[in-house]
């Protein structure tokens, strides 16, 4: 596990993680781009305050995307029960027509 400094909204931070400097680099860029916009839209806010509605952002997107995975899997699940049932009929009409 490496090591990373990262800083956020002018904050230092130390994280450890598996992933590679790269990947650190863009989470470290993207998070404060976020902040960014919400301190511009709200100029009074305080950092904690921006992380807070932060957080609820990134909650909803985090939500969005799970409804999304869940109905990806409902469909695949659906997709491969009508798979199934052509090919067991394939299969039948096959024997059927050796007889």
């Amino acid at each position: 596990m490496k090591k990373y400094r990262i800083n956020i909204l002018g904050r230092n931070c130390t994280i450890a993680t598996d992933k590679d400097e790269s990947f650190m680099l863009r989470i470290e860029k993207e998070i404060n781009e976020q902040l960014n916009l919400l301190k511009t839209s709200m100029p009074h806010a305080d950092n904690l305050d921006l992380c807070i509605v932060c957080l609820f952002l990134l909650s909803e997107k985090i939500d969005t995307l799970q409804k999304s995975v869940k109905k990806m899997t409902e469909s695949s699940l659906e997709a491969k029960r009508i798979l199934g049932l052509l090919r067991k009929e394939i299969t039948r009409e096959i024997k059927e027509r050796k007889v």
